[in-house]
């Protein structure tokens, strides 16, 4: 079975979303003093960002 691979530039994009998502959700949480919610999508956020620079 072949496996199916998606373009290089839909990865990228696909990740800087994700980032972006999860930061914003981490923001949100900050504001509202959720503070150990906040810290754990920050670092998902950080992880997908990091991941889009790889794919760079």
């Amino acid at each position: 079975m072949k496996k199916l691979v998606r373009p290089l530039q839909e990865r990228i994009q696909e990740a800087e979303e994700w980032g972006s998502r999860y930061l914003a959700d981490a923001n949100e949480a900050s504001e509202k003093g959720q503070n150990a919610k906040a810290e754990k999508l920050y670092e998902k956020g950080q992880f997908w960002l990091d991941r889009a620079n790889k794919l760079r």
